[in-house]
This record gives structure tokens, C-alpha cells and sequence, in this order.
């Protein structure tokens, strides 16, 4: 493995793992925190200001890393959280927290798309699968530990030294990308031309299938971001970082693994395997009576993303047009935010703060994926793995 891929290759992975550290870090008590202020009725907000200003982001960011390198929008995305990150303890109204949640929402518009790019420049196109599956498993490792140890910083320092914590991963993983190098490119003159994207740069068709795929697959995921903290809580327990961090150590487990089978196989298996598990997940919790059974479902989660995030990846950068891959990664990632922001709005929408309508959120989950699975079996080529 280690001649396989190169430094800057794993730079990027430990980057990747820091940055998603410092802003997963806080999720676990914004529900809590927004209540304090005031705004229960608005939680789903939380999620879904951050995700429609990352939506907003994408096509930007995609035109940016095409014309001025994959590095820019890193640098962008990383310091746009870093500043929000400190900013936080200084806006205690509602609306001032909701401002900084959709400021929040842009950085992650921008660096998951330039280092996605930068990852596929530099990956031989034969194990994009594998690569793609270590790449998405230091997201989710980085996704877990900060959601895992957001309670215990809370316990000792409170919602503030959750922010700070924020901030500090933050500035440590900008730090690593003056040690990444990426291959010289024509230069470019910095205007709107180069800046602003136009129509037919803001949607990629080619990448329509693993498109629509994380659309449905992050629908799932934002139902699941806005409950889970509110359903630990109504068992009693003040571990609300416990489901993400069980979901985080199973799919470490399968990442490495499906990235190689998406490559052997083909990326289809690897979607339909993964659409299955979170079926799974969804039954689980729509019969689940206890706190032991919900964890339990976390495990069949990360293995069911353990196989779809891979084989996303590596499908949509297959599909993408080489000299616009930009572009066509940037599409992926509107539907990634696009469906986050729509999970947790049709959540609120279905729990309206009343535990007894958390079953009826799960029901909405199995039908996304039942969808998923009709969708592959429909759009399925005689030609195609």
C-alpha cells in the first residue's frame, strides 16, 4: 500500500479526519443548545442552514478547484470554520446562531470538494475504489471520534469549550496542507468568468446515478442527525455522541474492504449491499423498545456506509468528465447537502418535538431506501456491473 500511494496522499487523509474532528465536535448539543436559546421549534435548522449554504457552495467551489487548483477551496472551507468555529460563544440570540450555522454550512461547501478532487488527481485510476474507501473511512473516523468525545469536552468545559475545541482541530488541519504538493496547472486570471459558475457548470449530468444514490442515502442520514440526540435522551442517557461513535468503529471495519470490492466487482454490488443494510437499520428502530436495540442498529449503519461511501465516490469520479471533475464531484456533494437538509426538515416536520412520533420518522427511512433499491434495479445495464 505504501508504494501504492504517495505521501501527500495520506497528509490529505489525516487532514480530512482533523477537519471533520472539529466540526462534528459540536453537533451533539446544538439540539440542547438552541432549546436553551429559545429556538426548539428550529432545530432542524441547524442541520439545514449549514447544509443549503454548503449546497449554495458547491458549483463555486467545483469551478475553483478546476481553474485555480484543488489547494483553494481547502483553504477556503478550513478557514471559513475555523473563524465561525471562535465565533460562536459571541452570538447568543437565535438568529445570531442560525447566521453562523449557514456561515458554518460554506466551509464544508468548499474543502470536501477540493480535497475529493485533489484525492482523485493523485490516486492511479485502477484503485479508486480502495483509495476512495480510505479516504471516506478517515471522514467517518474523524465524523465519530468528534461526535464520540463532544460529551465528555461538554462535561468539563461546556457548550463554549466545545466551540473553542472546534476552532483549535480546525486551525490543525489547515496546518497540513502547506505539506501537500498537487501537480502545476495553467494559469488562470482571477474574475467572475473564472469564479462565477454558469448553468451547465452548477449540475454534471454524467454523474446523475451515484447522484441520486446520495441523495436518498444522505436523506437517510439527515433524519437520523436530528433524532438520534433527542432519542438518547428520551432513554435517559447523557451519551449523545455513543450512536455516531458504535456507527464510526463498524465502518471502519468494512471501508478498506468494500473500497477493494467496488473495484473487483463493480460499484452497483457495493450500493445494493449497502441500501440493504440501512433497510435493516430502519426496521430496527421502527421495532426497537430499547436503548440497547437503537445502538444496536448503529452497527448495521456503518457497514451499510462502509460500502455505499466508496463506491459513491469512486463511481462519481469514474462517471465525471476528466477535465471537469471539479464539476462533477461538486454535484455529488449538492445532493449529499441537499438530501441532509431535507432529512432533517421532513424529521421536524414528522416528529414535531413528540416522542411518540419517532417511529413514524423511521418508516419515512425504510421507504428511502426501498426507492434506492428500486432505482438501481431500474437504471441497471445489461453492459454494467
Amino acid at each position: 500500500m505504501k508504494k501504492t500511494y504517495s505521501t501527500a496522499f495520506w497528509i490529505l487523509c489525516i487532514h480530512m479526519l482533523l477537519f471533520f474532528v472539529s466540526f462534528n465536535l459540536i453537533f451533539p448539543e446544538l439540539n440542547a443548545y438552541i432549546t436553551q436559546l429559545n429556538g426548539e421549534d428550529d432545530k432542524w435548522l441547524i442541520l439545514g442552514l449549514w447544509t443549503i449554504a454548503a449546497a449554495i457552495s458547491r458549483p463555486f467551489s467545483g469551478k475553483i478547484a478546476d481553474n485555480f487548483g484543488r489547494k483553494t477551496p481547502i483553504y477556503i472551507g478550513v478557514i471559513v470554520s475555523v473563524l465561525v468555529s471562535f465565533a460562536y460563544p459571541f452570538f447568543l440570540s437565535v438568529t445570531g446562531f442560525l447566521v453562523l450555522r449557514f456561515l458554518h454550512g460554506f466551509s464544508t461547501g468548499f474543502q470536501p470538494t477540493g480535497a475529493t478532487a485533489l484525492i482523485a488527481d493523485i490516486v492511479p485510476e485502477g484503485k479508486r475504489g480502495e483509495a476512495m474507501g480510505i479516504f471516506s473511512m478517515t471522514i467517518s473516523i474523524g465524523y465519530g471520534l468528534g461526535q464520540y468525545f463532544s460529551t465528555a469536552i461538554f462535561q468539563q468545559f461546556q457548550i463554549n469549550g466545545l466551540f473553542y475545541a472546534s476552532g483549535i482541530f480546525g486551525v490543525i488541519a489547515l496546518s497540513l496542507i502547506f505539506f501537500i504538493k498537487e501537480a502545476p496547472r495553467p494559469k488562470v486570471k482571477v474574475n467572475f468568468r473564472n469564479v462565477i459558475p454558469k448553468i451547465d457548470e452548477i449540475f454534471a449530468p454524467e454523474v446523475i446515478h451515484p447522484t441520486v444514490i446520495m441523495f436518498l442515502t444522505a436523506t437517510f442520514a439527515g433524519l437520523f442527525y436530528l433524532v438520534v440526540p433527542d432519542i438518547t435522551e428520551f432513554y435517559g442517557r447523557d451519551e449523545k455522541g455513543m450512536y455516531w461513535g458504535v456507527f464510526t468503529l463498524c465502518t471502519i471495519g468494512v471501508r478498506f474492504f468494500a473500497g477493494r470490492f467496488a473495484d473487483k466487482y463493480g460499484r452497483r454490488i457495493n450500493l445494493n449491499v449497502g441500501l440493504l443494510f440501512y433497510l435493516i437499520v430502519a426496521v430496527m428502530c421502527i421495532y426497537s423498545k430499547s436503548f440497547e436495540v437503537f445502538i444496536a442498529s448503529a452497527i448495521f449503519f456503518g457497514i451499510g456506509s462502509g460500502f455505499l461511501s466508496p463506491a459513491i465516490f469512486a463511481w462519481t469520479t469514474d462517471l465525471s468528465n476528466p477535465k471537469y471533475k471539479g464539476r462533477g464531484i461538486a454535484t455529488m456533494f449538492i445532493a449529499l447537502e441537499i438530501g441532509i437538509a431535507f432529512g432533517n426538515w421532513i424529521a421536524q416536520f414528522v416528529y414535531k418535538n413528540d416522542t411518540s412520533k419517532f417511529v413514524e420518522v423511521f418508516y419515512v427511512g425504510s421507504v428511502l431506501c426501498i426507492l434506492g433499491l428500486l432505482y438501481m434495479w431500474l437504471t441497471k445495464q445489461k453492459t454494467e456491473k
